[in-house]
């Protein structure tokens, strides 16, 4: 849309110039250094192809021919931005050519080129064509935000049922694998309070402040315990057996 504007105010521009200025568009192409340029083309020398069509630019004005020729250097150059420019140059200055569409298809291929070119390859050629990089990246934050809501979902309805602690160096946790009936073991958590004890948690949850129920919560806990009076620090979350 923004090259259609430019090129209608570009007309607009030059609509009420002479015929002359017109025809010295296509004046370019009897420069000598054009020809120049495409016997280097032929003879395989891009390169020196370029710096004469890059003459010819440098020294007339609408040197239309000249800019297309250039972009077709620079294209197979593999320098895609500089060809982009050439290319828009020639579009600006014969928008209704007969080759002004084949021009615009190889504005595409050197975009694509382009895209081709940036670190990590974001978007295939044709696979996405010309989409919005932006719109592609706030598809897969939003994305990931889902999977983060679907994580924490999953994580509440999982705290009926907590795994036993990790063990610390080569000692394993002393704590049985299954219940008493044989069912896998369940545990609660529990966070620690001011003025707690191992007696005090086994009495307050169990009812029991037996030593079987102290010496169940220690080994369920060995991770953050060295002794039975040694507590983790208020707010540890400890687990206990059920």
């Amino acid at each position: 849309m923004v090259r259609v504007v430019f090129a209608l105010s570009f007309l607009l521009l030059v609509g009420c110039e002479d015929g002359s200025r017109a025809d010295s568009r296509t004046l370019d192409v009897d420069d000598p250094e054009f020809r120049q340029g495409q016997t280097f083309h032929k003879q395989g020398e891009v390169r020196k192809a370029l710096e004469s069509f890059l003459k010819v630019i440098d020294n007339q004005k609408g040197a239309a021919e000249s800019h297309l020729e250039a972009g077709r250097m620079y294209l197979e150059l593999q320098d895609p931005l500089p060809a982009i420019y050439h290319f828009n140059q020639y579009i600006r200055m014969k928008p209704t050519s007969q080759q002004s569409n084949i021009v615009r298809q190889m504005i595409k291929t050197a975009e694509k080129q382009f895209m081709q070119q940036l670190p990590g390859r974001p978007m295939e050629p044709d696979a996405l064509g010309n989409a919005d990089l932006n719109a592609r990246l706030r598809a897969l934050q939003l994305e990931n935000e889902k999977l983060k809501r679907e994580l924490a979902d999953y994580n509440r309805t999982q705290k009926g049922l907590v795994l036993p602690p990790k063990t610390t160096g080569d000692k394993p946790a002393d704590k049985p694998a299954t219940a008493a009936d044989g069912a896998p073991q369940r545990y609660r958590q529990y966070t620690i309070v001011k003025g707690d004890s191992l007696t005090g948690i086994a009495r307050k949850v169990y009812g029991d402040a037996s030593a079987t129920r102290v010496s169940a919560i220690f080994n369920a806990n060995r991770d953050k315990m060295t002794s039975v009076n040694n507590l983790p620090k208020i707010g540890t979350v400890i687990l206990l057996p059920e």
